[in-house]
């Protein structure tokens, strides 16, 4: 199989990034794709947009943002403010040609979204992750020390001498080791996991049960953001209703149309909150769902502005333009990740993630929204550059030993499910370390049940997850506790 200077596993905005960046310093990069489609990624389900700057706009004041919604690290922050917009604009809006839409004089239509201090965000209606994660393979495509590896799954990392020296891929209905002198992860988050989700069934958690296996450091898996306005239906599809529509001037109403957000901001407010007042509100009154009204909002702004969010409620029998969407939360995005620093590097020589799985800190317990794009944009791009230098500096050490790897067995339909209903009601956006420690101990039973099939990985991850949920004292961001003082120290 191609030997390669970099690996990058995982095909959306970070991996494309990264395989981009460590192409342009002079490596040669295989970029591997779960998927047989390489565009099938949580990128391409991004709706409301990626941070830039606007009039009035200024790195300082998104740090502040970022950092009044998840406390996270300082550093990290300064440098997503700093380098991230620049970025935008030199890679996605002047090489790439991204179509960004405009307002009625031609300059870029700047939306305003929850905990932003000043308007932002450029999108693509509500298509900005489809338009970038196209944009970016076809730069991927295009550039000739790239080779794209669809339909690859990274099963373990290939480690030497205490070093990440490759992967082991299942191609073919075999198992074959891809030798590199770095490996970049890019495999995006685990909320795909939750029986609530807004995320592809994709998103199981690949990356970090690489990292789990091979004792890489990972952190805050426990900060799982929910997001609050995922549409809601007694039986039928979940799908996001974007932060966007809110911005827009969409309101959040209870059962009897009365607004119940009490945060000075509102309907504005982080995602944390607005999820955490919606799950009260449904527990006060009874109701399933809360309501986003934007009736009051222009059909015309409405079919313009979020096209696929109108059809697809359409489609469910809600016409957005006439009545409230029933809505509610559902898990959208890990705020924690392996371990890095603000090169990718993780806690393993050789191996660097980025995007969704990393974790420099940056969001801490929750994450201000439309960062996620920026954040694997930027770190991306520094994790490929950091890679391809290291890579450069490495003695050729061939090809790794093939290990006895099995191919794993599939695992029985009901288990996926039942893995989804474990994580929504032990560890979904309220809970309790009662539930959490049953919850930990039904993940054991299924381990020892299912531990050797398809399902081992996702099953290794939740439980890392409700472990370290168990191990926060404190009742914070994404993780809310309701019985907080039986863990106060």
């Amino acid at each position: 199989m191609l030997a390669a200077d970099v690996i990058v596993v995982g095909s959306g905005v970070a991996g494309c990034a990264a395989a981009l960046a460590a192409a342009r310093r002079g490596a040669e990069v295989a970029l591997l794709a779960k998927h047989p489609d390489p565009a099938e990624t949580n990128t391409r389900y991004a709706q409301g947009g990626i941070v830039y700057t606007g009039p009035g706009d200024s790195p300082e004041a998104l740090v502040r943002d970022v950092l009044a919604a998840g406390d996270g690290d300082r550093a990290a922050a300064e440098l997503l403010a700093q380098e991230g917009p620049p970025l935008v604009g030199r890679l996605l809006l002047e090489e790439l040609g991204v179509p960004f839409d405009r307002d009625g004089e031609g300059g870029l239509d700047l939306a305003l979204e929850g905990a932003h201090s000043v308007p932002r965000i450029v999108h693509c209606a509500d298509a900005t992750g489809e338009e970038l994660q196209m944009a970016l393979l076809r730069a991927a495509g295009a550039e000739r020390r790239i080779t794209l590896l669809p339909g690859l799954e990274a099963l373990r990392l290939a480690i030497v001498d205490g070093r990440c020296t490759g992967v082991y891929a299942a191609a073919g209905g075999r198992v074959e080791a891809l030798p590199g002198g770095c490996v970049v992860l890019a495999t995006g988050g685990l909320a795909g996991l939750y029986g609530r989700t807004t995320n592809p069934p994709g998103a199981t958690g690949d990356g970090y049960a690489l990292a789990l296996r091979a004792g890489v450091r990972v952190r805050d898996l426990h900060y799982v953001q929910f997001h609050p306005t995922a549409f809601w239906a007694p039986e039928g599809e979940t799908f996001l209703i974007s932060e966007a529509a809110r911005g827009a001037g969409g309101v959040l109403r209870g059962p009897g149309g009365e607004e119940f957000i009490r945060h000075p901001a509102g309907s504005l407010a982080p995602r944390d909150v607005i999820s955490g007042e919606v799950i009260e509100m449904m527990s006060r009154t009874g109701s399933p769902c809360a309501y986003l009204d934007m009736t009051h909002l222009p059909e015309e702004l409405l079919r313009e502005r979020f096209p696929g969010a109108y059809e697809r409620c359409l489609c469910a029998g809600v016409d957005m333009a006439r009545e409230p969407v029933p809505v509610s939360p559902a898990a959208h995005y890990s705020c924690g990740g392996i371990a890095t620093d603000l090169s990718g590097r993780s806690s393993l020589p050789g191996l660097f993630a980025a995007g969704e799985v990393a974790s420099t800190g940056l969001h801490g317990a929750n994450r201000l929204a439309s960062t996620s794009l920026l954040e694997g944009l930027l770190f991306g791009w520094r994790a490929g550059e950091a890679a391809a230098e290291e890579a450069r500096s490495l003695p050729s050490t061939g090809a790794p030993p093939v290990p006895s790897i099995p191919l794993p067995e599939p695992a029985p339909g009901w288990a996926r499910e039942e893995l989804g209903r474990l994580l929504w009601e032990h560890a979904g956006p309220v809970r309790t370390v009662t539930s959490l420690g049953e919850g930990l101990r039904r993940l054991w039973e299924l381990g020892e049940e299912l531990g050797e099939t398809a399902l081992g990985g996702p099953l290794l991850v939740a439980e890392a997850l409700m472990r370290q949920a168990l191990s926060d004292r404190r009742s914070r961001g994404c993780h809310r506790l309701l019985d907080l003082e039986e863990v106060r120290p």
